[in-house]
């Protein structure tokens, strides 16, 4: 169960709205010499001290299901060559944090994807798009061997 703003619950469950919900991107990598932060706007947008560059992207939120897995789905505008440049100078897939906002608060962040990578990268002249999944970590091999040393509990 998610938690929300006054302000966003109100937008959410009415008719019309004059609210505008904004979708704040930030990459980061090694490699990059900073962090690109976007929002699917066509203003700039301030968001606790940090600019957000208004630029055109369509993302596909993840379900909220546990029966489905966690995947976003991203589009990004490549006509002016400003993301696919930097992507092209990392060797690791990058970082994404995705925010939801209202464009009236953007300081107040609705919803929060945090932490997730950047698969399966494809682009032409037109766009980027990939895939942001967080990292399966429960499926990583432990190489702790257990001794009576290190789980006397065990033993």
């Amino acid at each position: 169960m998610r938690t929300i703003s006054p302000a966003a619950t109100r937008a959410g469950h009415s008719d019309a709205t004059d609210k505008v919900w904004l979708v704040l991107l930030e990459i980061t990598a090694t490699g990059l010499s900073s962090p690109i932060r976007v929002v699917n706007d066509n203003v700039d947008v301030v968001h606790q001290g940090w600019t957000f560059i208004g630029y055109p992207f369509e993302v596909e939120l993840p379900p909220e299901s546990q029966d489905r897995p966690m995947i976003a789905r991203i589009r990004i505008d490549n006509t002016e060559r400003l993301i696919v440049d930097e992507v092209r100078t990392i060797a690791e897939p990058p970082s994404v944090t995705l925010r939801v906002v209202l464009a009236d608060q953007p300081d107040v962040i609705e919803v929060e994807y945090a932490g997730m990578r950047l698969r399966n990268v494809t682009w032409d002249a037109g766009e980027i798009s990939g895939d942001l999944v967080y990292e399966d970590i429960l499926s990583e091999p432990v190489c702790e061997q257990m001794t009576p040393a290190r789980f006397p509990g065990a033993f």
